[in-house]
């Protein structure tokens, strides 16, 4: 193991070996000179040696906190400096060539080659070969400057033949330990590199598959082979309604058989057949009662050998894509109807008139009785009647050109109620109409086309008068400024607010309420829940509203009344500009 190999410009330090091998030696050391300590030198020598090793180890042991590319390396080296002197001290005093003690070279070597590597340990080697041949040539009563004078190979001739080889195959000893283990030592420092890269690029790639998995917009849960989940991602969270930390390590069934049976028996289906699934269909009722269309996709996931390991499922909240392919049907048939609504008033219409007309003529130059006046009457009535469906029908068809403009809401508020006030108008005897208005501020603007605003409120005013039916009527219609978030929760269609302000529009009414059933087909156009209504009133608005850019709520309780809720994007106000003078 390596003590440090620089990367990204700091040193990596792994010292748990080192200090091992440092402690080792010093007290095989120790040991050794123990019985020599009378000798002050090398008593002086160890204590000093003793001092550098725990000033190496103390470095060591800090190296993973602070970053000293200097203070480590020569710590390590004066230590091993001292370590060499050391041991040339015990070789002289214990005999010297015929010393035991030299083995203690090689256990220096070895250690230098964990901290230095090829280069490093095989200057060690030579300091510790030539300390040794100092040792020696000292120990046998020589001069320790001529072995380092210029005549050193004539001073070596002085030792005898055998003194001479052995003191060669030491040192050929000491060479070949640092070889052998500063090749080691580089052979594990390339391939800690290479395991230390490929852990980074393999930690980079669970990264990125984690962050990938985590942020995609359709929800991924996999099953492991036993039934439990095994990853649930975020948008799982929110599709679900179900937390990671809830479901992670849990069996399918336990966690989804509750809320989501249907869900837990199709992914157990697949983890026992292991038959993928390439697109299902589902229906799931969230906690909070919501109840969410799903599209699901399953595969198996293999393991060595095609085992199978489990189940990995992807799955996606299909409300906005239904709404949509709502929409595309609705523009397809409205496409159809316009087609149609040319021909059926040039086919209709005319025939309508006169015939209307022609009564009208028997009408007025016959002189009838009772009973066929009042059938004439009625062919004039229900003609007119007819000419009114096939209105509403051409204006649901074929809107005129939305031309959007600055339209004030109290000042086409008021036109609407007095032609309310002016159709209503009742002097039968029968329940009065109450038409009241609450406008927080009447300076409000929506950006709106001016007859299409007054069409959405007239036919809104008209149906909450009409559902009051032979009680008294009361209708409000509040005008108010929200912020530019609007809680859209409880809209049927959803949609987030995009930093504008908004103005909603409430008319209130006290009639009967409307039936569930009609509620579900509330703005298709034939449906009524009215005996003579059309149908095609609340479709009008509801076109009008989306050509805007708004939206459209109702809320009713059968029995106390209905309240129709209408959001359109509010216009700024301008504020006025000084004329120049």
């Amino acid at each position: 193991m390596l003590v440090y190999s620089r990367r990204h410009g700091s040193i990596e330090i792994r010292p748990a070996w080192v200090i091992g091998m440092r402690l080792v030696t010093l007290a095989v050391t120790a040991a050794v000179a123990r019985p020599l300590w009378t000798d002050a030198s090398l008593h002086a020598s160890v204590l000093v040696y003793a001092g550098m090793t725990a000033v190496a180890v103390l470095a060591l042991l800090s190296s993973r906190r602070r970053h000293r590319p200097i203070l480590l390396p020569t710590a390590l080296a004066l230590q091993t400096v001292c370590e060499i002197l050391v041991i040339s001290q015990v070789v002289y005093l214990t005999g010297g060539l015929r010393s035991p003690s030299h083995s203690l070279y090689m256990m220096t070597i070895v250690s230098a080659a964990l901290c230095f590597r090829l280069a490093g340990t095989l200057v060690v080697a030579a300091v510790a070969s030539a300390s040794f041949v100092t040792a020696i040539w000292v120990g046998a009563g020589h001069q320790a400057g001529v072995l380092w004078s210029r005549d050193w190979f004539a001073a070596m001739r002085q030792l005898s033949d055998q003194d001479f080889y052995t003191v060669f195959l030491r040192l050929c000893i000491f060479f070949l330990c640092a070889f052998a283990g500063g090749y080691l030592a580089e052979r594990l420092h390339t391939k800690d590199k290479a395991l230390a890269h490929t852990s980074e690029a393999l930690q980079l790639a669970k990264w990125e598959t984690g962050d990938i998995l985590k942020h995609l917009r359709s929800g991924v849960l996999t099953l492991d082979i036993a039934g439990h989940i095994a990853y649930f991602n975020r948008a799982a969270e929110e599709i679900l309604g179900l937390t990671e930390r809830r479901v992670r390590g849990r069996p399918i069934r336990e966690i989804l058989g509750a809320h989501y049976p249907e869900l837990a028996d199709r992914l157990e289906w697949v983890l026992a057949s292991q038959q993928m699934d390439i697109r299902t269909e589902l229906l799931l009722r969230r906690p909070d009662g919501r109840v969410i269309p799903v599209g699901l996709s399953t595969s198996v996931l293999s393991g060595t050998g095609g085992r199978p390991r489990g189940v990995i499922a992807v799955f996606a909240d299909l409300t906005e894509a239904k709404q949509l392919e709502e929409r595309a049907r609705r523009q397809d048939r409205l496409a159809a109807v316009g087609e149609l609504s040319a021909a059926i008033a040039h086919e209709i219409r005319n025939p309508l008139a006169a015939i209307s007309g022609s009564v009208e003529v028997l009408r007025s130059e016959l002189d009838v009785a009772d009973e066929n006046r009042k059938l004439l009457e009625l062919i004039i009535a229900e003609s007119a009647r007819l000419n009114k469906i096939l209105s509403d029908f051409l204006l649901y068809a074929r809107l005129s050109p939305v031309v959007t403009g600055r339209v004030c809401v109290a000042t086409a508020l008021d036109e609407v109620l007095e032609i309310a006030r002016r159709h209503f108008r009742r002097n039968d005897g029968s329940p009065p109409v109450d038409l009241r208005t609450d406008v927080a501020d009447r300076a409000l603007t929506v950006a709106a086309d001016p007859d299409h605003l007054k069409q959405m409120l007239i036919n809104l005013v008209f149906n909450a008068v009409e559902a009051c039916a032979d009680r008294p009527c009361t209708v409000t219609v509040r005008v108010r400024s929200l912020g530019p978030t609007p809680e859209w929760s409880s809209f049927r269609e959803p949609v987030a607010g995009n930093g504008d302000d908004w103005v909603t529009i409430a008319v209130v009414d006290n009639g009967g309420g409307i039936p569930d059933s009609v509620m579900e087909r509330l703005y298709e156009p034939f449906v009524s829940s009215k005996p003579s209504g059309t149908g095609l009133g609340l479709a009008i608005v509801k076109r009008l509203v989306d050509s805007a850019g708004g939206r459209i709520h109702a809320e009713s309780t059968p029995g106390l009344g209905t309240t129709f809720t209408v959001h359109l994007k509010r216009c700024p106000m301008v504020a006025p500009t000084r004329a120049a003078v």
